[in-house]
């Protein structure tokens, strides 16, 4: 029996599964058929028996399920906190050690130490949020000169955040990094652009492009090569199409998905993409525009939720508590308001003295660490070498014993 899949189905088909914890089977079952006979003896229209036919029942995943985004990149607001506090914590106490250490080197080749810090006022994990909000806002801004999609802009902010969630902002400067993941973001969702062009556009000087370039395969190693993200815009328009069914106002449904829309712009700065699945997050903005529109949302909830008593029961207990924690957040989230650039200067102005020596290519610990790891290559390749000698001398007299 084949599977079939509809390509036409609604997100809320997979918005129903994940009111069970995690999603159900799109389709039926996968059976394979056993041959009645594998010695020739039996004829072969022979009627099949039970015991000689095996059926392979097996769920298949909702689709979501087997992407990067669900099974990487899934969290806690808990999660998120104490992750981003350890790494606070862990980057402070790097960049104090790294400052005695190139004090130290300085210091035995008799240069000066003067302007390396003494007394820092280290970034705390809200202040680097708020500057990685104020970059984001940027990405949105210059998308929009590019007239790119959404979809795109989205790409690029998740890009960001995946990165700042293996690195701090006192590692890698928000504004390079952003740069970087808006080249690559064009790259993955096919709006291709030269780096020449990239930087033409945005008037930026020639060397941070190459700053650019050389992050490039730092971001795409921490964000661990999953390039895949998936977004809310789609599942939007899938319920968009899917409340038409009960509507007798389609003009005033149009505005209810406008101003979904703009909601789940608002959503990239928060963390729900880390929180809550895109479809998820989708019929929450849906559900908050009804209410700004008057539009009745529970006459599609009754509609699509709500067809059977045990329906009911798991839209109340489970989606709807997820909808209104979705809300919250929207309503909460410091980051859905735009930091003001007076902020982000004085945030950005205490940065720049927090810059790690062991990252900055001018140090001379940056230069020492270097020269340490080129030295450590050359061994392993002499190593290698060496060992490829041994082999070569192996084979030799192997052969001169055969002969």
């Amino acid at each position: 029996m084949d599977v079939e899949i509809s390509a036409t189905s609604t997100p809320t088909t997979g918005l129903t599964q994940a009111m069970q914890g995690t999603a159900l089977s799109n389709g039926g079952t996968e059976a394979g058929n056993t041959p009645a006979g594998t010695n020739g003896d039996t004829p072969a229209d022979a009627v099949k028996t039970e015991d000689q036919t095996e059926v392979k029942k097996e769920a298949l995943k909702n689709l979501y399920e087997q992407s990067t985004q669900y099974n990487h990149w899934r969290f806690t607001q808990s999660g998120l906190s104490e992750r981003r506090s350890k790494m606070n914590q862990e980057a402070i106490a790097a960049i104090q050690t790294n400052i005695e250490e190139e004090r130290s080197l300085r210091s035995q080749q008799g240069l000066l130490v003067d302007d390396l810090p003494t007394d820092l006022n280290f970034l705390t994990v809200d202040e680097e949020l708020a500057l990685l909000g104020f970059y984001e806002r940027k990405i949105v801004q210059i998308f929009r000169f590019w007239k790119l999609p959404s979809y795109a802009t989205a790409t690029a902010i998740a890009f960001m955040k995946r990165f700042f969630l293996e690195n701090t902002a006192m590692d890698y400067h928000p504004k390079d990094v952003m740069l970087t993941c808006m080249f690559l973001a064009r790259k993955t969702e096919n709006f291709l652009m030269s780096i020449e062009d990239f930087f033409a556009v945005l008037k930026s000087s020639a060397n941070s492009a190459e700053s650019i370039l050389n992050l490039e395969f730092l971001v795409c190693k921490n964000i661990h090569f999953h390039f895949t993200i998936h977004h809310p815009y789609r599942p939007c328009l899938g319920f968009f199409y899917d409340m038409q069914a009960v509507t007798d106002n389609i003009e005033k449904l149009q505005k209810v998905n406008d101003v979904a829309l703009k909601l789940i712009d608002t959503s990239l700065y928060t963390d729900l993409c880390f929180l809550y699945q895109p479809s998820q997050i989708a019929l929450a903005a849906m559900r908050i525009a009804c209410k700004e529109e008057s539009y009745d949302f529970e006459r599609y909830a009754a509609y699509k939720f709500k067809s059977t008593e045990a329906a009911a029961k798991m839209y109340e207990e489970v989606l709807l508590p997820i909808l209104v924690s979705i809300d919250q957040i929207l309503k909460q989230d410091p980051r859905c308001t735009e930091v003001e650039k007076a902020v982000a200067s004085d945030i950005d102005r205490r940065l720049k003295l927090c810059k790690d020596p062991a990252k900055d290519p001018e140090s001379l610990l940056f230069k020492l660490r270097k020269r340490t790891e080129q030295e450590e290559d050359d061994d392993d390749d002499d190593d290698d070498d060496d060992k490829n000698d041994d082999r070569n001398q192996d084979n030799g007299r192997s052969k001169r014993q055969k002969v």
